[in-house]
């Protein structure tokens, strides 16, 4: 058994009550040479991701994987290094998924079921009446707050779900987690002054995405003034770019569609909006970017 690895992740109170249920597994155990088991606590780098892929993974636990499982002060929006740090999480455990003999997701409102479901999952690997030794908690005591936010339901929440479950994978980051290239640090308004100098009207929003080949599809708005204008829709993935060349004739709503390929997903992500010629009217929008993953590997 040397070498096999389980993998247990979760937030907040979901994952103290793991990490105690193992510590007693562990203790009450004959088993020699049993699985190591990890617990994923801090934050995600690639050291940590390199480590959990050294040795074979042979089970992947998931509590209540859900964003912000984490004390999140729910009547304060979360900080961009908190998104990062959430958005993180999420992939490290789909990177592990991928490479998981088995994944056990433990949903919290069937928090009661989560013995039997440990034990049922991991019974050649821990003796099964072990995972009875610890009362499971509440689902009130571990279903956290999660913020009703964009950004939130369209990127972080299928982030999630994607761990939990198959399927496609459609990410949407809102026009508010875009910076503003004639104000770099601000978020970028929801109409954008073309008039002038050729320039990066927009960038950011610099967040991960998991590996994979990916289709982004910018949705713009123009004035009807704009006439005749060129820009560039730049992907950079930190090592490779990706770009777009579009032109407007009138006003209106357009959908320009990028693919890009992202091999590092620990490597925050920035698109870049830029007008490549000067301009005397016109106003811009970036009113959003869907991110279609086309396929995984």
């Amino acid at each position: 058994m040397a070498g096999v690895v389980i993998v247990v992740s979760g937030a907040g109170p979901a994952l103290a009550w793991l990490r105690a249920l193992f510590e007693k597994c562990r203790a009450q155990s004959d088993v020699a040479g049993g699985p190591r088991v990890i617990v994923v606590d801090g934050p995600v780098t690639r050291e940590l991701l390199g480590s959990l892929l050294a040795d074979p993974l042979k089970a992947l636990v998931l509590a209540d994987h859900v964003p912000f499982g984490n004390d999140l002060r729910p009547d304060l929006p979360p900080s961009a290094e908190a998104l990062r740090a959430e958005a993180l999480r999420a992939i490290l455990a789909l990177e592990l998924k991928r490479r998981a003999a088995r994944t056990v997701v433990l949903e919290a409102h069937a928090s009661d079921q989560w013995p039997a479901a440990l034990g049922d999952a991991l019974a050649e690997l821990v003796p099964a009446d072990a995972f009875a030794s610890l009362p499971p908690p509440a689902p009130q005591a571990i279903t956290p707050v999660v913020p009703d936010l964009p950004i939130v339901s369209k990127y972080l929440a299928p982030l999630f779900a994607s761990g939990r479950g198959a399927g496609p994978l459609t990410l949407v980051w809102p026009r508010e987690v875009f910076l503003d290239g004639d104000a770099p640090g601000e978020v970028l308004p929801a109409t954008i002054e073309v008039a002038g100098r050729a320039r990066h009207l927009s960038y950011g929003p610099y967040l991960p995405l998991p590996t994979g080949h990916w289709q982004a599809t910018a949705i713009l708005g123009f004035s009807p003034e704009i006439g005749k204008m060129p820009f560039i829709l730049e992907a950079d993935t930190g090592g490779a770019f990706a770009r777009g060349y579009f032109e407007t004739e009138r006003g209106g709503l357009f959908a320009l569609t990028l693919e890009f390929t992202v091999t590092d997903p620990l490597q925050p992500i920035e698109f870049r909006l830029i007008s490549q010629d000067s301009a005397l009217e016109g106003q811009a929008a970036l009113i959003e970017l869907e991110l279609t993953r086309l396929e995984s590997n």
